[in-house]
Parts: structure tokens; C-alpha cells; sequence
């Protein structure tokens, strides 16, 4: 029984995570242009796109909006992109770009090659220096 209910778990998992790729396909080729390891996170049911900085998974770049990014494709309640350096080693973040706009005003930038380029340069630097 156990065995079955984690396969559940998993298949369930890899059908969110095959769904969060293509909402956010466009987001994700983009940031590839630039970075490795970019992939989708759901902590909770609040997803974001993340860019792995070290290989246990203590150090990441989330990519949201204003909170997390949404679960359709309406992006008008995105409020702009946010890119936060997540650092679980030392319970630390950091916000590395950021054009979101507070709720009720019209959405900030949404350009996808900025942010792809502001991050790409924050991964490659960040991983220069700690290589």
C-alpha cells in the first residue's frame, strides 16, 4: 500500500511539475540562455522558478512575482518579476532583481531578456567566486 501511494505522490508531482514547465516555458528557455539548473519549485502549493547555485540545493536563485507565481496563464497579477538569492546554508536572501509593483498598481517590468541577463550575471558571478 505504501509503495502505491508514493508512486501516487510521485506521478502526481511529475504531472504539477510537467504543468509548471509549460506555464512558464517561455520564463525557462530564456533563463537557460543564461544559467544551468533552472527548474520549477512548489513549496506548499506557491511556485517559482529556481536556478540552483550548489549542488545540495542550499543555495538557489526563486524567481516569483510579487508573491509566487500563478497556477493558470493569467499573468496580469504577476506585478513584474522578483529574483531572490536563497541562501538555507545561513537562513539568508538576498534580492538580486526586482521590478515588481505593489498590489493595486499596474504590473512593473515584465521583459523576460532583462531578467534572464540580471540573473545569468548574478549565477556566473556568485559561482566564479565560490568555485
Amino acid at each position: 500500500m505504501t509503495l502505491t501511494y508514493l508512486s501516487a505522490v510521485q506521478l502526481l508531482r511529475q504531472a504539477d511539475e510537467d504543468r509548471a514547465r509549460a506555464l512558464y516555458a517561455d520564463v525557462i528557455a530564456a533563463l537557460e540562455e543564461h544559467c544551468t539548473d533552472v527548474g520549477v519549485d512548489w513549496c506548499g502549493n506557491e511556485l517559482s522558478i529556481t536556478v540552483q547555485l550548489t549542488g545540495d540545493g542550499e543555495q538557489y536563485v526563486a524567481i516569483a512575482g510579487r508573491y509566487a507565481l500563478p497556477w493558470h496563464d493569467d499573468r496580469s497579477e504577476l506585478g513584474g518579476w522578483c529574483a531572490v538569492h536563497i541562501d538555507n546554508t545561513y537562513g539568508t536572501s538576498k534580492v538580486i532583481y526586482d521590478t515588481t509593483t505593489p498590489e493595486g498598481d499596474p504590473p512593473g517590468d515584465l521583459a523576460l531578456t532583462q531578467l534572464a541577463e540580471e540573473v545569468g550575471s548574478y549565477v556566473t558571478g556568485w559561482k566564479a567566486e565560490h568555485a
